[in-house]
């Protein structure tokens, strides 16, 4: 090794915990200014059923966020000492598009099934609104594998999801890790508020993404030609 050559492991103590606090404050503030939409528009509008589309339509600003974030994280394990806001930047750029492909069908389909759950007593179809929310439950992780994948790999839209669905059949243990961390976030939600995510959204998207490594690993292994691309 060049003399002067430092890794990794060569830094203390002190410096790998200032730089993961930076990372996460950073990844923070980054996530809570792309989501800035989203959440402004739950905020302003009115909780009327009326605006159910529009409330999930905020979430499209969400996702490539997101995506940046499982990118940046990726890029931070594979890096010695890369800079947060540029693989946060460089992860919304390649993929945003993909994201959204992903997004906007996922959208809708949680817009049809929010809009019978709310109108189900009305429209009597209440019997089946456990069904509903057991369907959108899967379309969340459905959505989220597939940016899990997206933002490592670049596959077709449509084996994206095939890979997606297959994984979360196939790897029952990663699965259930992922309804886990949904249901925490949804705990947090409830308990503390929705402001809670404003300091804690970093902190999510890197344990997710953590998650999701085995999934990767075995995507990499299993489906790419060359491992080590």
């Amino acid at each position: 090794m060049p003399a002067g050559h430092r890794t990794r492991d060569d830094r203390g103590t002190l410096t790998k915990a200032t730089e993961a606090i930076c990372w996460l404050v950073v990844i923070d503030v980054l996530l809570v200014l792309a989501s800035l939409p989203t959440a402004m528009v739950w905020m302003l509008l009115a909780q009327d059923a009326s605006n159910i589309p529009l409330y999930t339509a905020s979430l499209l600003f969400v996702l490539p966020a997101v995506a940046a974030a499982f990118w940046a994280w990726r890029a931070r394990a594979q890096d010695f000492d890369p800079v947060p806001l540029s693989r946060f930047l460089r992860g919304y750029r390649l993929n945003v598009l993909d994201s959204l492909k992903i997004g906007v069908p996922g959208v809708v389909v949680l817009t049809v099934l929010a809009t019978n759950i709310t109108y189900g007593e009305a429209a009597g179809t209440s019997f089946l609104n456990v069904a509903f929310v057991a369907f959108a439950v899967m379309v969340v992780m459905v959505m989220t594998r597939a940016l899990s994948i997206l933002s490592t790999f670049s596959f077709r839209f449509v084996d994206v999801l095939r890979l997606s669905v297959f994984t979360l059949l196939t790897m029952p243990l990663r699965t259930l890790s992922m309804l886990s961390l949904w249901v925490l976030m949804a705990g947090i939600s409830v308990l503390v508020g929705d402001y809670a995510f404003l300091f804690t959204a970093s902190l999510l998207t890197l344990t997710m993404y953590h998650s999701e490594r085995p999934v990767i690993s075995r995507i990499r292994g299993q489906f790419v030609s060359d491992p080590e691309e």
